[in-house]
């Protein structure tokens, strides 16, 4: 990959005279960003461009290019890949549109490339996208003219299928004094994808943060892989938010573990961060700039009294607390106070104050609190003769920040006359809005927190599980019989309540005196899914004529007896395979009103006791759990035993489509747990 990047030689394909020819914009690129490589020009006319000669055929260049880049009609894109190919050129870069996202036609073409690509054992880089930028060695490929005075140079590199977001992403970290590295449009990304261009950006030692663009992921596996070994902050704006099916979803794991949620979850469990828009990628790689949030306690230095209002409101709402200020920062700011109306609180408001060289001196103060584990500082200046202190404090911020390893978050809106002169004071990230400011530095804290999980263990070995291939849509899914269902869970060692499955009244007695009452009566048709809804369970039958009144009732005669269960906190397990991270486990509070209540947290699986335990705490229901108003704790450890054996068993059985344990009853804390109710699809094979 480091060839892609760093080539000695580049090959541009398609190149003519002409003022309209895309081609002669990348050579322009090359020449004026500084490339020192070799720049060879090949098109079927020949000339010369700006004096320097056009090779009419990839056989007429004596040396071989490490890059070949493209820009042909489709068409004739496999004989050109596959001249590279015998010419030996390692890798290329095809910058043409016309394949698969066009027509079935050239899908068809998108074959011949991969079977070139296989024979000459070269990677190529698309098609449909405009290629690499590397600002390191000015290698500069889109076929687009770019201008190095609109670029700055910084930390971060892009991934993304987009050119078009590739082109707003430079702009806005630009425009962010952020700036970036390198950055790649991988288009249809057919041959090399986001995880091999992710695997090169972790090694690089110019790329401190990572961001990517993506529709749908090629290898989710892969990505959360690599994303785990990293301490590299990434952050990916996933576009396509679609649901899991356009069908009505039969289980609540399928309506409450949708494509896009799955997404959720497995980038969280990797340790990745999740944009919704680029302003929101941008921010992320603001706050990154700065040392991390190691804590959830904050410190609020601002000018304003409504400041101060929005600020404490916005510190709760992301998950941080206010910081306990000593009497050493107060009597700091005791020595400015002129009318005597600050009050000494955390969030500070120094309203009173118009020393802006004295905001230094609170800033250092509240940073040497042990109390403190970030400062959030909201500035509002004079304008004209309070630039030159603003700037100083800008400076001093970014000082004070580094050498006490806190990050300070410094937010301010600017004057159009001096927006730019106070944005590009520094290297240091300046936020508009408060909120985003505390939303960001919320970011830095997850973050911290992940690198502190990922250091603390290993992830499970993924034993080289790949997503299942599911069945065509329109194919009948596969319901497997009760008491399948109940026999596969019962092979896990997981807690199963005692039933039986019957065809008459007569072996409804049998089981429910074997068992003893009280019992409960379930139809056991598989593909009756909610048996409230179909009035196919009766509870608490106590005696025979109970059970006799209720097997009348039903509407059919195979039916399960079940022993009734003692009252416990209803929760529910599920498991679905997805298309692009293979099994899925999901937890919440069960029973009927489950997709009402949507209290659900989800995990790529397998998973440890570790994990099953932050899965826990990711519901809101873990409070009820963990024992709330006097109740007693719920067995916590049992459940976790649960969780971790039914990831095991989606591992284990691919075929396992959809899983849905409703309810799970968890009893009080060393009483465990017991399973009452399970459907699962499976495909056919």
């Amino acid at each position: 990959m480091k060839k892609i990047f760093y080539p000695e030689s580049v090959m541009i394909y398609g190149v003519s005279s002409s003022p309209s020819n895309l081609s002669r914009n990348t050579v322009g690129n090359l020449e004026r960003f500084g490339f020192q490589g070799a720049v060879y020009m090949v098109g079927r006319e020949g000339g010369e461009l700006n004096g320097r000669k056009i090779c009419q055929h990839i056989e007429d260049i004596e040396a071989v290019p490490d890059l070949a880049v493209l820009l042909v009609p489709a068409k004739a894109i496999p004989d050109v890949l596959d001249r590279c190919g015998q010419k030996g050129i390692p890798y290329a870069l095809i910058q043409s549109a016309g394949f698969s996202e066009f027509t079935e036609a050239g899908r068809q073409l998108e074959e011949d490339l991969l079977d070139i690509s296989r024979r000459w054992n070269i990677r190529f880089m698309g098609p449909n996208c405009i290629g690499a930028i590397n600002l390191d060695n000015g290698l500069v490929l889109p076929f687009i003219p770019m201008y190095p005075d609109a670029m700055k140079k910084g930390p971060v590199s892009l991934i993304s299928q987009s050119g078009g977001i590739v082109i707003d992403g430079i702009r806005l970290l630009t425009f962010e004094n952020i700036g970036f590295n390198k950055a790649v449009s991988i288009g249809n990304k057919l041959n090399l994808n986001e995880c091999d261009y992710l695997e090169f950006f972790i090694s690089d030692p110019e790329t401190h943060s990572i961001g990517i663009y993506l529709e749908n992921f090629t290898d989710g596996r892969r990505l959360m892989d690599l994303a785990w070994q990293t301490e590299k902050p990434i952050i990916i704006l996933k576009a396509n938010r679609s649901t899991s099916s356009h069908q009505i979803a039969r289980f609540h794991t399928a309506a409450l573990a949708g494509d896009d949620d799955v997404a959720d979850a497995a980038l969280k469990q990797a340790g990745m961060h999740r944009a919704r828009t680029l302003m929101e990628m941008a921010d992320a790689f603001k706050i990154f700039s700065l040392p991390l949030m190691k804590g959830k306690k904050v410190g609020v230095v601002c000018r304003s009294g409504g400041q101060a209002v929005m600020l404490a409101d916005a510190v709760h709402r992301h998950g941080f607390t206010l910081a306990e200020f000593s009497s050493r920062v107060f009597d700091h700011v005791r020595k400015e106070i002129r009318a005597g109306v600050i009050q000494m609180t955390n969030p500070l408001d120094l309203g009173d104050v118009f020393d802006i060289r004295f905001y230094e001196e609170v800033i250092e103060k509240v940073l040497q609190e042990r109390s403190v584990d970030g400062v959030v500082f909201g500035h509002m200046y004079l304008h004209g003769v309070t630039i030159p202190p603003t700037q100083e404090l800008i400076r001093a911020a970014r000082r004070l920040s580094q050498q006490y390893q806190k990050p300070v978050v410094f937010f301010m809106i600017a004057s159009k006359k001096y927006f730019f002169t106070l944005k590009e004071t520094d290297d240091f990230p300046i936020f508009a809005d408060l909120e985003q400011a505390v939303q960001a530095l919320a970011v830095s804290r997850r973050h911290n927190e992940n690198q502190t999980i990922r250091v603390a263990m290993q992830p499970p070995a993924s034993g080289g599980i790949k997503p299942v291939v599911l069945a065509p849509s329109g194919s009948a899914p596969a319901f497997m019989d009760p008491a399948e269902s109940f026999g596969l869970l019962k092979s896990y060692s997981l807690p199963v309540a005692d039933f039986a499955v019957v065809g008459n009244l007569t072996e409804a007695f049998s089981a429910a005196e074997n068992m003893g009452y009280p019992v409960a009566l379930k139809i056991a048709v598989p593909e009756i899914l909610h048996k409230t809804e179909a009035r196919g369970v009766h509870l608490n039958l106590t005696d025979r004529q109970a059970l006799s009144d209720a097997f009348g009732s039903m509407n059919t005669d195979r039916v399960i007896v079940q022993k009734m269960s003692p009252p416990g906190r209803e929760v529910i397990i599920g498991g679905r395979q997805d298309r692009e991270f293979g099994p899925v486990i999901l937890f919440g509070l069960g029973g009927i009103f489950v997709e009402v209540i949507r209290d659900v947290a989800m995990r790529i699986c397998p998973i440890d006791r570790g994990e099953a335990g932050r899965l826990i705490e990711d519901t809101k229901g873990a409070r009820i759990l963990r024992g709330y108003r006097n109740q007693a704790p719920a067995d916590l450890e049992a459940l976790k035993d649960c969780l971790v054996k039914v990831s095991q068993l989606l591992v284990e059985h691919p075929e396992v489509q959809n899983l849905d344990i409703n309810p799970m009853l968890i009893f009080d804390e060393g009483q465990g747990c017991l399973i009452v109710d399970v459907k699962i699809q499976i495909e056919r094979g």
